[in-house]
């Protein structure tokens, strides 16, 4: 037969166990988890570029990026070696698509393109833009940065020739040291990268036009 006080004992730890239990429930229950903040930025259309537009059509692919790119967080590098992400601080499109989804509308706002549109299974298109960004991040040497690494290019469909490349890579400095100092740091590099990839596109196409029009010797 067992004793009643060790009975009794076990009871009142196995109480216990339950009261801690059910504390640990209430405080968590209690407790608001950490809100995450979703950022985004939106490169403005500029006005149609002046001069006569290209007889060509175009479709921009889908952007290649590093896998850690693809959940959405924004990214920090501490070291040469080092790379972390923000928890709860994110885009509301990865780097990705808003590249691809920038490209599209620059390209598309500039009036230099009878068609522009996002690559789809089906779709012709006289040249394809695509590419890859390397590198979409914070950097702390201690003084904050933003680096903004990617290499656009342009495939002639009908040959299957990439005809024209340009990779861009471009430290921000940092105004500040909140995370929505850090986007607009970003948001600075980005515009002034694709800024200087879609003008290379149309100094492309106006060479290639202007070489087609001229007058062939024998």
């Amino acid at each position: 037969m067992k004793d009643p006080l060790q009975r009794r004992d076990r009871m009142r730890s196995a109480l216990q166990l339950c009261l801690i239990a059910a504390l640990c429930m209430l405080i968590s229950a209690c407790v608001s988890p950490k809100p995450i903040r979703y950022y985004r930025i939106d490169v403005p259309a500029p006005a149609p570029a002046a001069g006569a537009a290209y007889p060509v059509t175009l479709a921009v692919a889908a952007i290649d990026c590093p896998p850690i790119m693809r959940d959405g967080r924004i990214l920090y590098q501490v070291g040469p070696h080092e790379v972390s992400a923000y928890e709860y601080h994110r885009w509301v499109e990865t780097p990705d698509r808003m590249i691809q989804n920038s490209l599209v509308s620059l390209l598309r706002s500039s009036g230099k393109y009878p068609s522009v549109d996002v690559q789809r299974s089906g779709a012709v298109a006289d040249y394809i833009v695509g590419g890859r960004i390397n590198e979409f991040s914070e950097i702390d040497r201690p003084e904050i940065h933003t680096r903004v690494s990617m290499e656009i290019d342009l495939r002639d469909v009908k040959s299957g020739r990439i005809v024209w490349s340009r990779l861009y890579t471009h430290e921000q400095p940092v105004q500040g040291k909140e995370v929505t100092d850090v986007v607009e740091s970003l948001d600075q590099n980005l515009r002034q990268g694709l800024s200087e990839i879609v003008t290379g596109l149309h100094q492309y196409f106006g060479s290639a036009n202007a070489n087609a029009r001229s007058p062939q010797r024998d």
